[in-house]
């Protein structure tokens, strides 16, 4: 009875799910599990409708149950693998991947996602060739193509990266994302990536940002900047307002802490925006972009500007010189990091996806801008596979004496 039950309450879950009715189809789902504990399409089709409506608590209780009803459900190891990367549970994800693999190693799905947990531990050779298994698997597998062609472009190889990149954008010609990949691949050269790409990277890595950049690839900017600009900023008269672009999650405002009394923050990262508001050292954060945020501030309205590892995700910098010497009070100072710093007059596109700026090119956006320099230091900005990534350290000036009036651009 039970059963017959249960079967009825699963086909109603099923008729739910397909109407996108998901809350429905959980409700249904639900009571066929109380009917029949051993249905394990009712288990795991409640976790599913469960992980599409955001409940991933509840969706890892049950695709846990599913799998203590069949521990070979290959599809349910695969689903909460996922659920557990987005959550940066690596080490879990790593060894329901790794049974997923072992119990069916023809199935691509787990072939792919064992590539994304062993990206997230920074091994990426390890990742591409699980890539290419899934892609040896089944080769219409669009997905992993396209991270085949990423691996392989971080792994500074993109004359192999760029037939993957193709064919994924051929699939898929509206992912933003991929196109801009498949343009460093190509060696080409657009002036910033898509909003969507800096976004997704930083909202990835939001909840072991710190970890991975401080710990892992030795960043020390922020702190830098404190070094730099502590007794110039100390001795600024208050109120010393602050605009921190590309805020991340706020390691410039904890290296500068105690010496501003405002800061404003701004980041393309949902996920690294509320991290910064965690912090409670912010007057506000957006999750806006950095020329728009610029562009929305008041004449003179900051004392410093902040711009730290960010300019390695804009190739072209001159809005963002105009804009900041704009907002500058008198005297105030523009503080930033580039990649790169060496000979050159214009911006490069490097294989990692990231731009570097030579220093002639950075000195004649400043004259340009009418700012001087006020300090640069040659710097390692970051591990890049292990290899120090060089770059400078810059402080901009803006004269202490305002420039003859002109229109002033108003608070919105």
């Amino acid at each position: 009875m039970g059963d017959a039950r249960a079967g009825r309450l699963f086909a109603e879950g099923v008729a739910f799910h397909k109407q996108g009715r998901l809350a429905q189809a959980a409700q249904a789902y639900a009571a066929a599990c109380e009917a029949d504990p051993a249905h394990v399409g009712a288990r795991f089709n409640l976790a599913v409708a469960l992980h599409s409506q955001g409940l991933d608590l509840d969706a890892e209780r049950a695709y846990r149950q599913a799998l203590a009803v069949k521990p070979d459900l290959v599809q349910a190891l695969n689903n909460l693998a996922n659920l557990l990367l987005a959550h940066e549970r690596v080490a879990e994800a790593l060894e329901a991947l790794m049974r997923a693999t072992a119990l069916a190693p023809g199935f691509a799905p787990p072939w792919n996602n064992l590539g994304n947990a062993l990206l997230k531990m920074g091994r990426t050779q390890e990742a591409a060739a699980r890539f290419a298994k899934a892609l040896e698997i089944d080769a219409g597998f669009h997905e992993a193509r396209g991270n085949l062609g990423r691996a392989l472009l971080t792994l500074g190889r993109p004359a192999e990266a760029l037939p993957h990149l193709e064919q994924a954008l051929a699939a898929s010609p509206g992912d933003e994302s991929l196109r801009f990949a498949r343009d460093v691949a190509a060696g080409a050269r657009p002036p910033r990536p898509p909003d969507a790409f800096v976004a997704g990277l930083f909202d990835g890595m939001a909840a072991k940002f710190d970890e991975h950049l401080v710990d892992r690839l030795g960043y020390r900017i922020p702190g830098r900047i404190a070094e730099v600009l502590g007794a110039w900023l100390d001795a600024r008269p208050r109120p010393r307002r602050v605009l921190d672009l590309g805020c991340g999650t706020g390691l410039v405002a904890d290296a500068l802490r105690g010496r501003f009394e405002s800061m404003r923050g701004a980041d393309l990262s949902p996920r690294m925006v509320e991290m910064a508001l965690a912090r409670r050292m912010y007057d506000s954060v957006e999750a806006v972009g950095l020329e728009p945020f610029l562009r929305a501030a008041p004449d003179a309205s900051a004392d410093l500007v902040v711009a730290a590892d960010v300019f390695v995700y804009l190739g072209d910098l001159a809005p963002a010189f105009t804009e900041t010497a704009r907002a500058l009070a008198p005297g105030g100072r523009f503080a930033f990091s580039v990649e790169g710093g060496g000979a050159g007059e214009g911006y490069t596109l490097e294989p990692t996806s990231r731009y570097s700026h030579p220093d002639g090119y950075v000195r004649s956006l400043a004259t340009s801008a009418g700012l001087s320099v006020a300090h640069r230091s040659t710097e390692v900005i970051r591990a890049e596979r292990g290899v120090p990534a060089p770059g400078a350290l810059y402080v901009l000036g803006k004269e202490a004496r305002a420039p003859s009036p002109g229109p002033a651009r108003q608070a919105r």
